[in-house]
């Protein structure tokens, strides 16, 4: 297998003809290919709206409580090493965020460690600090110790990833001064440290790359290494400029297959299958779910779609139409209901971005409860044939597993690219599962051969499928990589999966 450095990032010179994305300066010339670029601080927010790698925040234990930390995946099948990203003036700022994500696209699994978690107005974290002088000023009053402290803890919890290599370094941005600081840490104890102008870029890089020996393996093809990133470029160029509104000149939707990311809003646009938004009532709050329903008025199974890590938006809302034109109703709740701004949902947030680190804190426990509650509601609907599945796709496909566990009278569950339950938790299975998984995202395929000996040493179907040179997200982003064939080939099999089990 031939190695060869990750492709998938947008061109930063095609991103800033659209007004998303330019770098600090043009890049040096350098003998390792680069294939990102250090952020504009101001268009950071705008760039984390775009992301097309996976991110999340995670909660990581401390001895004195716990911190957030945004964690950004690149797209590779073989384990990466991690960087951690910290902005010297402004802790866990969009910037760092953002250029974490470049690091990402460069193999490293980028870490942003928010140090201030719970010591803001009201025990909130960097974003609750009213101006960036008061997050200045909070940093200089927690102290190096206390910020160090925190910091390895996040590192700690990062290496025991099981996509990292067991290498870290750390990337400090230093606006001020305008350098960026780079040191690698080794498994044998040993550090080397570099410092480079922020227009440097690219030396930061080079020098992250040869010291922690980063050579990305991307799928099983030695003799066909891609660049599939101007496509995706040219697509959101075309949607940015307002050519592809709704799905004019971006490619064209497949009957048979759900919808990708350019085509489903169009798709959204041109359904006529009955369609509501209901708001189921759950205690403390109001489940906000929304329902399709397939043609003609016999009863039919029941799919519970549970949201990805950007939430109920337009693509997976597509997904639910596509479900319910191939007979089944589809009923994604909105998991983040009541967490938004003046107790909305996720609509009530300016920024998805916003929305990812606001419901970092509803647990996975709370997330069953409202699919839970959602399945109690959609099962006794009228339509209802009383049989049912889940299906979720990255975090949601981690809950469609677990929800297998969860709802012992559940049909099947179907699990895009989405990480196992515990084994106690495998061992309450009743319902057949099938997962589907792209080789480039190794922090979920590493799981698959754990989990199909666990899953047999308890006696419970699993039927996974790892597709070469696919990515994460590969339902969504439908033109990229081996996204094309395992689309093709993944979504009737979830489909037969759940007709043999639910009808």
């Amino acid at each position: 297998m031939r190695k060869y450095s990750i492709q998938i990032i947008l061109p930063a010179a095609l991103l800033a003809m659209f007004g998303v994305w330019r770098a600090v300066a043009p890049p040096a010339q350098s003998a390792t290919p680069i294939h990102s670029a250090l952020p504009d601080p101001s268009k950071a927010k705008l760039a984390l709206n775009s992301m097309i790698r996976h991110r999340e925040w995670v909660q990581v234990s401390t001895e004195s409580g716990g911190v957030l930390a945004f964690v950004v995946y690149p797209e590779r099948s073989d384990k990466a090493p991690v960087v951690i990203v910290r902005d010297a003036q402004n802790g866990a700022s969009d910037w760092a965020r953002a250029t974490a994500d470049q690091a990402a696209a460069e193999g490293f699994i980028a870490v942003v460690p928010d140090v201030l978690t719970g010591t803001g107005p009201r025990g909130g974290d960097t974003d609750s600090f009213a101006t960036p002088a008061e997050v200045t000023a909070a940093l200089d009053k927690m102290g190096p110790q206390e910020i160090a402290r925190r910091v390895e803890a996040v590192r700690s919890y990062s290496l025991a990833l099981a996509a990292a290599n067991g290498t870290s370094a750390d990337l400090n941005l230093d606006a001020r001064h305008r350098r960026i600081g780079a040191a690698v840490h080794l498994p044998s104890g040993k550090s080397r440290t570099a410092n480079f102008e922020l227009t440097a870029w690219p030396g930061a890089v080079t020098f992250l790359n040869r010291e922690t020996d980063n050579r990305p393996v991307i799928g099983t093809n030695a003799n066909a290494p891609e660049d599939h990133s101007a496509h995706i470029a040219m697509l959101m160029g075309q949607m940015v400029a307002g050519h592809g509104a709704p799905g004019v000149g971006i490619g064209s939707k497949q009957p048979h297959l759900p919808a990708g990311y350019f085509t489903a809003q169009s798709t959204l646009a041109n359904s006529k299958q009955q369609k509501e938004w209901v708001d189921i009532p759950m205690g403390d709050v109001k489940l906000h779910t929304w329902i399709e329903y397939p043609s003609g008025k016999e009863k039919a199974p029941i799919a519970i779609v549970m949201q990805h890590a950007t939430g109920v938006d337009d693509w997976l809302r597509a997904v639910a139409n596509q479900l319910a034109v191939q007979g089944f109703i589809a009923v994604t709740p909105d998991i983040w209901s009541g967490a938004g701004p003046n107790g909305g949902n996720r609509e009530a947030f300016q920024y998805v971005d916003d929305a990812m680190k606001a419901t970092a804190k509803i647990s996975a426990d709370e997330t069953q409860r409202r699919f839970k509650a959602a399945w109690d509601y959609a099962i006794k609907l009228p339509r209802s044939n009383g049989k049912g599945a889940s299906i979720g796709f990255c975090a949601g496909g981690g809950s469609s597993f677990r929800f297998a566990a969860e709802v012992p009278e559940l049909g099947a569950a179907v699990v895009f690219y989405g990480t196992p339950p515990t084994e106690a938790q495998m061992a309450k299975i009743k319902a057949p599962v099938i997962g589907f998984y792209g080789e480039n995202d190794a922090r979920v395929t590493s799981t698959v051969e754990p989990t199909i000996a666990a899953m047999k040493r308890l006696g419970k179907v699993y039927e996974p499928h790892v597709y070469p040179k696919a990515t994460h997200t590969f339902v969504m982003f439908q033109e990229i990589a081996g996204n094309p064939a395992a689309v093709s080939d993944s979504w009737p099999r979830a489909i037969a999966f759940m007709n043999q089990y639910t009808r």
